[in-house]
């Protein structure tokens, strides 16, 4: 049990170590539209962006498929989804 509760707290603490070091997520017009012209930049057709669990957001369409990309405060994406 102690080993699982060790596992689990460097869990965490790897997590919030990762959250701490990306700038803040804030959902404004300037984010927005930095997060459009990147994604536009790379072929996307960008519409709506929101925040969820500490990440943006972004729908996406991109080859005929559907995608939702994540990206952290940064603005590095750090999981992209087919919504197909």
């Amino acid at each position: 049990m102690t080993k699982n509760m060790f596992v689990a707290a460097t869990l965490l603490a790897s997590v919030s170590a990762t959250a701490l070091a990306a700038g803040p997520v804030e959902l404004n017009d300037e984010n927005t539209g930095r997060i459009r012209e990147m994604l536009t930049d790379q072929g996307y057709e960008v519409g709506k962006i929101k925040i969820e669990d500490g990440l943006y957001e972004a729908y996406a369409r991109k080859d005929g498929h559907k995608y939702e990309v994540f990206l952290d405060g940064d603005f590095a994406v750090v999981r992209t989804e087919m919504d197909d």
